[in-house]
Parts: C-alpha cells; structure tokens; sequence
C-alpha cells in the first residue's frame, strides 16, 4: 500500500481486518503453476548413552553368599515423534498428493470429478474506496493452491481456482456468482458484509471454510467452519488476565472506545459482556466515532479524560484514525495504554509510529508473528510460499491459508469419493487446529476459539513481545475463553441449541 491514504480508504478497510480480533460475476478456473514441494528436515537421533566399564566383583568373605542384586536395566532413551513422511507445512504433513486408488467420483457431486475439484475463494479487493483491500487472502489461497496441485492435488485431483470480488457492498451478488459456478466449497476467502450473503449461501447449500467470520448469522452459520473461529457466543480471555496483571489500577477505570459501524460495536459489546470477570470495569462505553474519520479528535479526548479513562479499548483501524487519535490524546494530556486486537498487527502500523503515539499500543495475537518466523516453521513455509509463487504477505493471509489447509486436509481424508457430505463430517470432527503451527490450538467443528494468546506491544516501529516472553509461545488457561450472552448481534443470530443461527432460515 502507498504511504499516503485517504481516510476514507482506511477507515472502511477496518471492516474487514477488525474482526481477527472481522460483486462481479463468476470467473474461469485459474491456472496454477508447477512448484517444488518443500522439504522435510531429517528426525533427530536421540544420543547414545555412554558405555560404562563394570568393577570386577570383590570375593565374598562369608561361606554363605549373600542373595544376588538384580540386574540393573538402563531406561530406554526417549525418542522424538516421527517426522511426517513426506512434504510438510509447519509440522502437518502436506494434505495434498497423487491418488493412492482410481478416483470413484461420478461427476454427480457438485464442483467433483475424478480429476478435478472446484472450489471459490474472496475478498473485496475492487472496492473504489480502497482498492486491494484484503486482496492478501486470495493471494494465499493461489499460493496454496499451486502448491498442492504441483504435490498431487487432492487424492490426484487437480484445484480449479474461482475468483469472487464482492467490493465490499456487493457481499451478496458475489454469494450468487458463486452459487451459480456449482462450487464445491467457498475456501478462505473474506466478505466484510458477509451478513448480506447468508440467505443466498443457505438457498443454494454452499458450504464455506472461510479465512474470517463478522456476521454472528455467519459465524454460526449452518456448514461453516473457520480456521481460527469467531464465534459471537464466546471470546478468547488470555490478554484481559495479561493486562489485569500488567495494569492493575488502570484496568479498574477502561474507557471503550469504538467505531460506529456494526463489525466494530460487536467486538466491544462482546468485552462488555466478560471483562468484569477478569476484573476490569468501565467508565465509559457508548463514544462512538465516525469509522470514515473525524476532522477533530478532540472532543472525544475530552470526553474519555472527563470520564477518568485510565486504559482505552480501541475498536476500529490503526492508520490513520487511531494514529490520529493517539497524537491528539497525547497532546491534550491523555497518555494510557491502547488496548487493540489483532488487525492492528500490521507492517504499515508499525512504520507509520514514528513519532511514538503509538508506544502504548498493545495487541493481542493467536498467531506467531512473522518476526518469530524463524521459531515456527509454518509460518516460515507461508512466507516461502508468498514468496516463491507471488502475493503480499499479511496476517489475513495467514488465516486463509489456515482455514485452506483446514479444507484441504478434511477433503484428502475423503480418499477416493470427494462428496460435500464427507468433508463436512470431517470438518465436524477437527478439535483440534493449529495450521501445522501457524496459531495456537483452536476448535474447527466445535466452532471455539483458541484458548491460547500472547501480547505484544509497539515501540517505535517494532512489535515487541510482552507476555509470555519465550518466541513463538502462548499464554493458556482453563477460562482462557468467556461465554458471551445477551448481545445485540447474538441475540439477532437466534442460535439453536447446537449453535447454528437460524436467522435467515424458513
């Protein structure tokens, strides 16, 4: 992105970023070129034991010899797990390969065939109003996508690759493209307003593994199932105890602050809902500001210092509207720590802070930062991929590729009759998800978020680890995730008793 934006821009390209804490018509499948499979480093052999050299035994003094010791036995040395065989991402094997049997598929399932499978993947890059906006999500699935064709595909059947720009307002006529292309699945794709394509989805039975969830409608919606889920119904905890700890006094005086756009007031009521447990307490909660910017921060400054505001819970964008909130703040004497969520992880955040406004931001990630990569050997291998096949990188194009990989390992498990019955069986069954240690453990088919977070915090322009300190690790906790009840947004979802809304159902 260049380094000038208008507010406009960026503060509606918030919609699609703030919920990690979130149309044209159907194309041609894309081609996908060849690539390498990456290789698998050699298992470590455990040490051999030293040898030791036996005393000769001393002759009894007695004419009675003495019961005989038992023969000492050297436990055996612990062993590491076996490497996957073959091509691995992070430290799952590649889900993608040749066919071990003749494909048995008969052309009667949706988007299958025994060479072939075809499936969707979006963003709402032709928005005018920021164009390329999470652009980085598609980018990953096609990297992917190349890979795992060039490895096999899946059970030998090669990925066609659908593009849906939804431009953001255009949610639901992309929905309707894609119903129309006979999709198998939608796969790691991102609708800010995906609310406006639920009815469609549901009408045309489209199944959906997406990189990200806004709509409580669609993150609790029927056969969908997230990478890293976003529930409305529960919340990840972690970084509240973090803080709790690290600011005592300041959490018992939070002044929420949010943009006033349904995607960023939902986040905020889901904090209102648990933060008392943790021991936080408000002291404002309805200022809201406007998410395409304001001529004038300081009227909201005076508000929350009135308030007595000791610690901010920001809901919204980093540049330029949080920047340019920090910068007023500071001037006008409100200098406290901003807490904000993961979309404020980013490498254009962290570059603009040259000034410092920004020094008591603090995030919190269930992702291993790029900075680890280093520490974690998926997120190496997605940057590898980024790079060898083309695309920019970002935290959103971390989790489509997570929820991809999460697709594609559910379909390879089929074997040789790919149906939609079967992934999703599949997908309902995977509690436990870690893109083969791109994020912490979360819960697929229970639809459960991770337990498990760490914080950081800007200064200058470098992310810096908080809590806990050791690279590429997690802060985890029995009560690491709160239940949320008696939202608005949930409230409007009508979940059923096994969590799946029913709003836009007959």
């Amino acid at each position: 992105m260049g380094d000038v934006m208008t507010k406009h821009r960026w503060a509606v390209g918030a919609v699609a970023m703030v919920i990690i804490a979130a149309c044209g018509g159907a194309r041609e499948p894309e081609a996908v070129p060849a690539t390498t499979p990456p290789a698998t480093p050699a298992p470590t052999a455990a040490p051999e034991p030293a040898a030791t050299q036996a005393e000769p035994a001393a002759e009894p003094a007695a004419t009675e010899a003495p019961p005989a010791e038992p023969a000492a036995t050297e436990a055996p040395a612990p062993t590491e797990p076996a490497a996957p065989a073959g091509p691995t991402f992070g430290d799952m094997p590649w889900p993608c390969g040749p066919a071990a049997e003749a494909n048995a598929d008969d052309g009667s399932e949706t988007g299958v065939t025994a060479e072939s499978v075809t499936i969707g993947a979006g963003d709402d890059a032709g928005f005018a109003g920021s164009p390329g906006l999470s652009h980085e999500m598609t980018d990953a699935v096609k990297a992917l996508v190349a890979e795992c064709n060039e490895l096999g595909g899946i059970h030998g059947r090669q990925i066609n690759l659908n593009y849906y720009d939804a431009k953001l307002f255009e949610a639901a006529a992309a929905m309707q493209s894609a119903c129309d292309a006979d999709n198998f699945f939608l796969v790691g794709q991102g609708w800010a307003f995906d609310s406006t394509q639920e009815e469609i989805r549901l009408a045309c039975n489209m199944p959906s593994v997406p990189g990200y969830s806004v709509s409580a409608a669609f993150a609790h919606g029927q056969d969908v199932y997230v990478g890293v889920p976003n529930p409305s119904d529960e919340t990840p905890t972690i970084h509240l105890k973090q803080l709790a700890e690290l600011f005592p006094e300041e959490t018992k005086a939070v002044g929420a602050f949010v943009a006033n756009f349904a995607a960023t007031i939902e986040p905020r009521d889901k904090l209102l809902a648990v933060a008392d447990q943790y021991g936080w307490s408000f002291v404002s909660t309805d200022i809201v500001y406007n998410p395409t910017g304001e001529a004038d921060w300081t009227p909201f400054v005076k508000q929350l210092s009135e308030a007595g505001t000791k610690l901010l819970s920001w809901t919204g964008t980093c540049l330029p509207n949080l920047q340019q909130f920090a910068q007023t703040a500071k001037a006008n004497g409100l200098d406290v720590p901003i807490v904000a969520d993961a979309n404020h992880y980013t490498e254009q955040c962290a570059a603009a802070n040259t000034d410092g406004a920004l020094d008591k931001m603090y995030v919190r990630l269930a992702y291993v930062p790029f900075e680890e990569a280093s520490e974690a050997k998926a997120v190496q291998d997605y940057l590898d991929l980024m790079a060898k096949h083309g695309g920019d990188v970002a935290l959103l194009g971390m989790q489509a590729g997570s929820s991809f990989l999460l697709w594609a390992t559910a379909a390879a498990e089929c074997g040789a009759t790919l149906t939609r019955a079967c992934v999703l069986e599949n997908l309902k069954n995977t509690h436990e998800w870690t893109a083969g240690g791109m994020h912490a453990s979360a819960d697929p088919g229970g639809n459960h978020p991770p337990e498990c977070s760490a914080l950081f915090k800007l200064e200058g322009t470098t992310y810096v680890r908080v809590a806990p300190t050791e690279p590429a690790s997690y802060e985890c906790g029995d009560d690491g995730v709160a239940v949320v009840a008696n939202i608005p947004a949930l409230d409007a979802a009508l979940l059923d008793e096994n969590r799946i809304s029913q709003q836009f159902t007959a």
